[in-house]
């Protein structure tokens, strides 16, 4: 970890926003599975927005469908984000019937993050490892979010290997957030 040199990021030239969420939901999801997303917030006392508990009703294969027809609107497929907050959206499906851990129908993916190290060093670290990383999204500021691969048969399976990916990247100089776990 102390060898590795960053590895820069570079934003692409032409931005289309509804083509790489159209991709990130080809990616992570099958057309029938249903997906969590969260475009409302609220404030806290200390002023940090913080997320509603979104929205899970409609599967991937609906909001790409309804992406393909809005003429490069978002807000009108998913609704209007705080741009001061952003948005957040669930890597694993859902049941449809809520967002908590019961409702999750596969844990296929985790979240690698870290809020307090440089880009470029997350960015060359988890290419590096050779993390089996399906999506990795530059948050706009403070991280990357490297959706990774692990294939748990159940949440107990889920905890082992998230809590053995997390130790990996400690391991090799990634700050693990561990906040966001699942």
């Amino acid at each position: 970890k102390n060898w590795i040199e960053g590895k820069e990021i570079h934003e692409p030239a032409v931005w289309n926003p509804v083509q790489q969420l159209t991709t990130y939901l080809e990616t992570l999801f099958e057309a029938s599975e249903n997906v969590g997303y969260v475009v409302d917030t609220w404030q806290n006392e200390d002023g940090k927005y913080l997320p509603t508990k979104g929205n899970w009703d409609r599967t991937a294969g609906e909001l790409i469908q309804a992406l393909n027809q809005c003429n490069g609107d978002i807000g009108a497929v998913l609704g209007d984000y705080n741009p001061e907050a952003g948005a957040w959206i669930r890597f694993n499906p859902l049941d449809g019937k809520g967002v908590k851990n019961e409702n999750v129908t596969d844990f296929r993916y985790a979240l690698v993050e870290s809020d307090d190290m440089d880009i470029e060093k997350q960015n060359a670290i988890m290419r590096e490892l050779e993390l089996p990383i399906a999506v990795l999204v530059y948050s706009g500021g403070k991280s990357l979010h490297a959706i990774v691969r692990v294939e748990a048969a159940n949440y107990d399976e889920y905890r082992k290997r998230v809590d053995y990916l997390y130790n990996v990247c400690k391991k090799n100089g990634i700050s693990v957030d561990n906040q966001n776990r699942n």
